[in-house]
């Protein structure tokens, strides 16, 4: 739909994901609306009445998407800015720690990163103690600038302390605890092996929980990697979310792991401070949006009091838009805002939890400062973000719609080209749940229709999924009969002189025994597009990133 416009159509689009429809909203549809505006925040007039300055596209719009994105996080770190506390050089950690000199002039800001750790040992002699299921003790593998953690054992606990420098055992600190798929960790006290079956009978039990490792702070020239200590634990266990995002996993045993270990709804996926962090600045898009018709009202901006769901285009519609735009941004500052987030050791970061589209079960974690001016802080996806919106054509008019393929309206006539569902390579509804469950909480109020349902349609999502149609037959007779109908409803409306154009990254080969292999995804698919009248003029390979 957004090349489409780019090359100066009218677009049309629809998708039963409600977080795609929002996403095409975002790129076509309201963009197009208030283009060529003024931003309405203060300074934004400010600049106005100083210059005539030329608000082309959605320059505008852009500008105060960032303008209330830092209002926002100046208003969240008043608000919780105590839970992400600066932490200061002293001079006992500098005689421990001479590299740590140059930054001992101010506080430095810091994130924690812990790791999951089942309570009861197979060891009986142990039984008391929390032993960490480490994947690394690695901190930083750049050359030059490597660091650790290193575990000290002593009486019947331990304790972790932070070390610069190669380690000794540099095979030892890079396998962590680990211990091979079979016996999965080692017990830290005995050596033990800790099985998979193990960790998942605690996880189960509700015996699974957390332990810091180290503080990674953010010195003039650079990471720095402190040890842990009981005041910045003490810290993250005052935060008391009033809010959680109970949604239950899906019991999808090939793209969610987690649900093995104890953690079956979504907000298990997330630290009480994350859920607070997440919670208020969802709560503060609310607050943004009221601020922002206030400020457009000021600004001379009339306001038909309808919102973007009525069609409206006054400051009423005009402040739900900016808040599309916030939300989204709080959305995605989830996935680098959670318990599966891995510190990776090559480049000094945290990285976001989705590798690739699952959600697997990560044992140590990084969990990122919110106002930390990288990864996690909200203002660095805005920022990334509004350079995109500056550039979308914003010219015709998009209209975007939530609706099944199999009855949408909006192809009669038109010159169609879809993208449909990958078989079973992807699950989109399931996957997308994760980011729902937040732009529900702050949009809301803006699409109710959208919002309406606790999360996202799954029972129509033409996917071959077997968890959820009991087999891989009847995924496949599921699929089959409903590309079928989604093919015929495009047949029968697209128009007759244009050929209609299909992008499809079928599942490319399933074994077959010794006599070769076949395309089960790509022969279920071809076989619906004939099924539906269609006839096929040609077939090209393209290259993706998938």
């Amino acid at each position: 739909p957004l090349e489409a416009q780019r090359l100066g159509l009218e677009s049309y689009a629809s998708d039963l994901n409600p977080v795609a429809v929002l996403i095409n909203k975002a790129m076509i549809e309201i963009p197009p609306k208030f283009a060529g505006k003024a931003p309405v925040n203060p300074d934004g007039q400010k600049q106005k009445n100083q210059m005539d300055k030329s608000w082309s596209g959605a320059t505008g719009l852009a500008e105060d998407v960032r303008y209330y994105g830092q209002w926002m996080r100046d208003e969240a770190e008043k608000r919780i800015g105590h839970l992400y506390p600066k932490i200061a050089i002293t001079p006992e950690m500098i005689q421990d720690r001479p590299d740590l000199k140059p930054s001992r002039e101010k506080p430095l800001p810091s994130s924690p990163g812990s790791g999951p750790e089942p309570s009861k040992r197979p060891n009986p002699a142990f039984a008391n103690v929390d032993v960490p299921l480490a994947s690394t003790f690695m901190l930083s593998t750049k050359a030059g600038k490597e660091a650790y953690v290193e575990p000290v054992i002593e009486g019947g606990s331990y304790r972790f302390t932070v070390k610069v420098g190669k380690p000794k055992d540099a095979e030892g600190a890079k396998r962590g605890t680990t211990a091979g798929k079979r016996a999965a960790f080692n017990c830290l006290m005995s050596g033990v092996p800790v099985t998979y079956d193990h960790i998942r009978k605690e996880g189960k039990a509700g015996r699974m929980g957390v332990k810091l490792m180290a503080i990674v702070a953010e010195g003039d020239r650079g990471r720095v990697y402190l040890g842990p200590t009981g005041e910045m634990e003490a810290i993250a266990l005052t935060a008391q979310p009033t809010w959680r995002p109970e949604t239950t996993l899906p019991v999808n045993p090939r793209d969610f792991k987690t649900p093995n270990y104890g953690l079956t709804t979504f907000a298990d996926l997330f630290t009480p401070r994350q859920l607070v962090a997440l919670t208020t600045f969802s709560d503060l898009v609310t607050e943004a949006r009221d601020l922002i018709k206030t400020h457009a009202i000021n600004a001379g901006m009339p306001d038909d009091g309808k919102g973007l769901d009525q069609g409206g285009l006054g400051a009423t519609a005009y402040a739900e838009a900016v808040g599309v735009y916030l939300g989204m941004s709080i959305s995605k500052m989830a996935d680098a805002q959670s318990s599966l987030c891995r510190w990776k050791t090559t480049m000094d970061q945290s990285i976001a939890t989705f590798g690739r589209q699952a959600l697997p079960m990560v044992w140590d974690f990084s969990e990122a400062n919110a106002f930390g001016e990288m990864a996690g802080d909200p203002l660095v996806t805005l920022k990334n973000m509004m350079r995109v919106l500056e550039q979308l054509p914003a010219k015709l008019g998009g209209h975007v719609e939530q609706s099944d393929a199999q009855s949408q309206k909006w192809s009669k006539d038109a010159v169609v080209s879809t993208d449909p569902p990958y078989y079973d390579n992807i699950g989109y509804a399931d996957l997308s749940d994760f980011f729902y469950v937040w732009l529900r909480r702050s949009l809301r109020p803006v699409f109710p229709e959208l919002f309406s349902t606790m999360a996202v349609p799954k029972v129509e999502e033409l996917v071959a999924t077997p968890y959820r149609h009991g087999s891989k037959q009847k995924a496949e007779t599921f699929f089959l009969g409903g590309m079928t109908l989604a093919m015929h409803r495009l047949a029968e409306q697209a128009h007759p002189v244009f050929p209609v154009t299909i992008y499809y990254a079928f599942k490319q080969a399933e074994s077959d025994g010794d006599d070769g292999t076949t395309n089960t995804g790509w022969d279920t698919f071809l076989a619906a597009v004939i099924e539906a009248g269609f006839s096929i003029s040609g077939t090209w390979p393209m290259r993706t990133e998938l």
